[in-house]
């Protein structure tokens, strides 16, 4: 007999000592504190912290190379189709959650991933878990444009920082932009603020329109959150701010492309000649991928924030490098050396796993150039020998083609 204890204050349930996560749909994970997963359920408006088994720390290094993911998975649901719903890393240990639907029912399921290429299907009727009922959750029936329920928009984004779940989505309230703070573990407390901004591109305050993805900063010495929204306003709140009952405008500091909704957003660092530099990757489902060094997000801190109508097409706001990670459906920091990414490898229309160094965001087996053929040789070229081929020999043994190495000689 599984016993729950239900606990109600200011109209918030959450439970405690659960040992089964009834979880009825999984819209977005977030890799929290130790043995931790934190999984969103739009159906029924709750977040579970599941409790995972222990797992070994991995050191850097370990690379994916999973170019069928679909199958992969699919065989794990008795060849169902399945669509990837979200993606994290169990920071440390090499570990992929990957949650997904599948079915006509669209059934949630949740695997956890290895670089071996093996899948194991986490039993959610058998975790263990506490859960938290996200109060003022969107309209149970409304659609938007007739196919998506509103509801689906109760999470649009999740991130563990500093024993709180920062929670985007959507609520019921009249500005239902709302960014959630709920501490864990659990408890009767929830802080909720609503958010809105100044959208360049549609020359529009909105207040409805959700964050997609988002991460954080540290800008003058005080931590900030960053938001990225459709079509593709940037946008930069302090932590201070997001209080219980609040009402905040963002900052708007950068329009990136009009068309887009962005798919997820990481903090990461880089170490080039001996200098360390701060980065965002914003990756997003219709346009490349930007890379925004946080230099730049705090020289538009100290700016004024954009207020007029930017024409479409036009980037402005930071100055930023592009990715080359086009049909990234997700991305998530895998070590201090690489990201791993859930992609759908266009040319040949694969679901894949696969891991893409942090300093070359590439990867050279996706592409048929002059060093592809058998007899290139990088001999008697210096430039070549010093700058190009120590980085292909990396990225070929990454990419589990140690044997392709080419000698100098």
């Amino acid at each position: 007999m599984r016993i729950k204890t239900i606990a109600l204050a200011c109209g918030i349930g959450f439970s405690v000592n659960a040992f089964a996560a009834d979880i009825h749909s999984i819209s977005r994970l977030a890799a929290g504190p130790e043995n931790v997963l934190f999984v969103a359920d739009w159906k029924e408006a709750k977040v579970y912290a599941l409790t995972l088994p222990p797992a070994a720390q991995k050191p850097a290094g370990t690379t994916f190379n999973i170019l069928d993911l679909e199958t992969v998975l699919s065989n794990q649901v008795h060849g169902a189709k399945v669509t990837v719903e979200d993606m994290v890393v169990r920071p440390g240990t090499a570990e992929v959650y990957i949650a997904t639907s599948y079915g006509p029912e669209k059934t949630p399921a949740l695997f956890v991933v290895g670089s071996d290429q093996k899948a194991r299907r986490v039993n959610l009727g058998e975790a263990k878990s506490t859960s938290i009922e996200l109060r003022d959750a969107p309209n149970a029936q409304g659609t938007f444009w007739k196919k998506t329920p509103e509801r689906s928009f109760t999470v649009t984004d999740m991130k563990w920082r500093d024993g709180e779940l920062f929670i985007a989505g959507l609520s019921n309230e009249t500005f239902e932009s709302t960014l959630r703070r709920v501490k864990y573990p659990f408890g009767a407390q929830q802080s909720m603020t609503s958010v809105e901004i100044f959208h360049g591109g549609h020359n529009l305050i909105e207040t409805r329109a959700p964050i997609r993805a988002m991460s954080f900063a540290n800008l003058g010495g005080k931590p900030y959150l960053v938001a990225a929204y459709t079509c593709t306003p940037l946008v930069i709140i302090p932590l201070d701010d997001l209080k219980d009952g609040a009402h905040v405008r963002g900052k708007t500091v950068a329009e990136l492309g009009y068309g887009n909704t962005p798919a997820d957003m990481v903090s990461y660092s880089k170490t080039d000649h001996g200098k360390t530099e701060d980065f965002l990757m914003l990756v997003n489902f219709n346009r490349v991928s930007d890379v925004i060094p946080v230099s730049e997000l705090e020289a538009a801190r100290v700016r004024p924030g954009i207020e007029k109508q930017v024409p479409f097409g036009e980037i402005t706001g930071v100055n930023l490098m592009t990715a080359p990670l086009s049909g990234t459906l997700r991305l998530d920091n895998l070590d201090d050396k690489s990201f791993v990414v859930v992609r759908r490898e266009l040319e040949q229309d694969a679901l894949q796993l696969v891991s893409i160094g942090k300093d070359l965001t590439f990867r050279l087996t996706d592409h048929v150039s002059e060093y592809a053929f058998p007899d290139f040789s990088f001999k008697g070229n210096a430039f070549q020998i010093e700058n190009i081929k120590p980085r292909q020999d990396a990225l070929l043994k990454d990419e589990g083609l140690p044997d392709l190495v080419k000698a100098t000689q």
